[in-house]
C-alpha cells in the first residue's frame, strides 16, 4: 500500500470526525489519530485512521472502495466496525475473525482505557472500562496464539502491554 492512501485515510477521517467529540469533550479526531500512529506498518495505520469512519458517519463500505482502499484494508474494516444492532461481546468475537482489525482493536482500546488525563469517572465509565479491559485481554490472548502459532515475533504495543 502507498503512502498516498494513507493521507488520503488521514484526510477522510479528518473529514469524517470534524465537530465530534469524544466523551470528555475532546476532539474525536485525536483518539483516531492516536491509533493511526499506534499502527507498526501502513495497513495498520490505514485501519487505525479510518476504523471509525463508518460507525461515525453516512459513509458504506462501498463508498470506501471507490476511493481505492485495498481490499485487505476494507476487509479488515468491516471486522472492526460495529453494527448498530450488535451487542458489545458478539461484535469482540467478530473482530477476533481478522488479524489486522485484531491488532487495531488493540490500539483502540488502549488509547480508549489510557486514563492519565481523564480528572473522573462515572460509574458507566467503570463499566465501559472494564469491558473493554476484559475485551483487551481476549485479543492480545489471540494474538499472542497467532503470533506463536506462525512463530512469529510478537510486536508489543507503545504501552507496553
Amino acid at each position: 500500500m502507498e503512502h498516498h492512501l494513507l493521507e488520503s485515510a488521514i484526510r477522510l477521517a479528518a473529514k469524517v470526525h470534524k465537530g465530534q467529540v469524544d466523551r470528555f469533550g475532546k476532539p474525536y479526531v485525536l483518539h483516531v489519530m492516536r491509533v493511526m500512529m499506534r499502527g507498526h506498518d501502513l495497513e495498520e495505520q490505514a485501519l487505525g485512521a479510518l476504523h471509525d469512519v463508518l460507525e461515525r458517519s453516512s459513509l458504506a463500505l462501498e463508498d470506501l472502495v471507490k476511493k481505492g482502499y485495498p481490499p485487505r484494508v476494507l476487509k479488515a474494516l468491516e471486522h472492526i466496525t460495529r453494527r448498530a444492532d450488535e451487542d458489545y461481546e458478539d461484535y469482540i468475537e467478530r473482530v477476533l475473525l481478522d488479524g489486522l482489525a485484531m491488532r487495531v482493536k488493540l490500539h483502540d482500546l488502549a488509547d480508549k482505557m489510557d486514563l492519565l488525563h481523564v480528572d473522573e469517572l462515572s460509574v458507566a465509565d467503570l463499566k465501559r472500562y472494564n469491558r473493554q479491559l476484559a475485551a483487551y485481554h481476549k485479543l492480545r490472548r489471540a494474538v499472542e496464539a497467532a503470533h506463536a502459532n506462525m512463530d512469529l515475533p510478537l510486536r508489543r504495543t507503545r504501552t507496553g502491554t
